[in-house]
């Protein structure tokens, strides 16, 4: 009898929701409150993109200079030295104020000039100032880099069907008092005939752990008390069910508090699929190999895995 090849991984894409309010693949949207504060500004800059921070930063630069060039054109004779009705002198001459050059070709050369010079100046303080501290608040912010599975799998665990998800520190560093908290959202419907969404806390092999460094499989068993007990892939899907992980712990680096996190939808909870094995045996000697190739691959319950044999189960880091 020939040997059955062996089974190639299912390796489903979903997006990265990390630092975004979503749930499974749906976003929530809120309607009815106030868009936009004043107050709020600071934290909005902070969690902007790099890329929008520094086109933002830019934008401002840019109006700043032709704000305050328009001030110098508009009173012919506010800046000496300047060329009469040449509009890039009054533009390089507000630049050169607002970062108080002074090179000295070009100077202030009436009462206007100098008001106005002199608020471009207290305005560029102001703007260096707050530009400095934003970058330094953005650099210094704590961020983790843990990365979670795809997808999560619910398969039998020491004879319990066990939910399993993954979780790994992709820094080669220690996470300290790590802790991670796992919740089932569902809508169902009361006996008085209302949509009501429920929260369940679900009851974790192992909540905490003194150092998280490698990776963390995530274990609930399904048993009488877990709100999945007697559910179906349909059950799921048919209650909007959203399975939401976070993990928070102490930068050992930083010595600062880090967290991350990580919603499934019902289409990505996996019914007798198991992760791959993705510790290999020693080699050379006294090493052994992680492979994060694997981290999001699961195979059908009971299928061969090729060079790694076995169910990846529980590498609880």
């Amino acid at each position: 009898m020939k040997p059955q090849p062996p089974q190639q991984p299912v390796r489903p894409r979903v997006g990265q929701v990390r630092g975004e309010f979503q749930l499974g693949t749906s976003r929530i949207k809120r309607i009815g409150v106030n868009r936009w504060h004043w107050g709020d500004i600071y934290h909005w800059m902070l969690t902007l993109s790099w890329p929008r921070f520094f086109l933002l930063v830019g934008v401002l630069y840019f109006l700043t200079n032709l704000g305050f060039a328009l001030a110098f054109y508009l009173v012919p004779g506010s800046i000496s030295n300047a060329r009469p009705g040449y509009f890039p002198d009054c533009v390089f001459f507000s630049i050169e104020t607002l970062a108080t050059v002074g090179y000295g070709y070009m100077n202030p050369a009436t009462t206007y000039g100098h008001i106005v010079a002199s608020t471009e100046i207290l305005l560029g303080m102001v703007e260096v100032a707050a530009v400095t501290g934003l970058l330094f608040a953005r650099f210094s912010r704590p961020t983790s880099r843990i990365m979670f599975s795809n997808v999560a799998v619910i398969t039998p665990f020491n004879g319990v069907p066990t939910l399993m998800l993954r979780a790994g520190n992709e820094r080669a560093n220690l996470i300290l008092e790590a802790s991670v908290r796992a919740s089932l959202v569902r809508r169902e419907t009361t006996l008085e005939g209302q949509v009501f969404t429920r929260f369940y806390d679900l009851q974790l092999e192992r909540e905490h752990s003194g150092v998280f460094a490698l990776t963390w499989t995530i274990l609930h068993k399904i048993d009488e008390t877990s709100p999945l007990f007697g559910k179906t892939q349909q059950d799921l899907q048919n209650e909007g069910t959203t399975l939401s992980v976070a993990i928070s712990g102490t930068d050992d680096t930083l010595n600062d508090f880090v967290h991350a996190r990580q919603t499934y939808a019902a289409e990505h909870i996996y019914f007798n699929h198991h992760f791959a094995d993705i510790m290999s045996d020693k080699i050379d000697g006294n090493v052994r190999v992680l492979d994060y190739s694997k981290f999001h691959d699961i195979y059908p319950d009971g299928s061969r895995e090729g060079s790694m044999p076995g169910a990846a189960l529980a590498h609880p880091g």
